[in-house]
């Protein structure tokens, strides 16, 4: 469904550092295959026909969300412009950051529907 790709950068690579390697290449797009499913998921939730809810549910979820997200850039050093050595991935990275950062706020001002 989506195609994660992951960059090799020319290190001498032993056993062990080739295998870790593997696991993460193994187990870092099915993750984020499954984290979009449930965002979907979570997105079906707004179906007002079926389900009731108030803007402060909402802003309380989507916030800890932004902010899990947050945590995970950080956790992978994507927070500093000189730890990614690809601007194209750093752009789209801080285009992420600027956007769950405007949808945070309009959510606080109650813009958001």
């Amino acid at each position: 469904m989506y195609k994660i790709i992951v960059y090799n950068m020319n290190i001498e690579k032993t056993k062990a550092y080739k295998h870790r390697e593997s696991r993460f290449n193994a187990l870092f797009p099915k993750r984020i295959e499954k984290s979009i499913a449930t965002i979907h998921s979570i997105k079906k939730l707004s179906n007002k026909t079926n389900y009731v809810y108030d803007s402060k549910q909402i802003y309380e979820g989507l916030t800890l969300i932004i902010n899990e997200l947050n945590t995970v850039f950080n956790a992978f050093g994507l927070d500093n412009k000189q730890d990614v050595t690809d601007q194209n991935i750093y752009s789209e990275i801080n285009d992420i950051k600027r956007d769950l950062t405007e949808l945070k706020i309009k959510m606080q001002h109650n813009e958001w529907r």
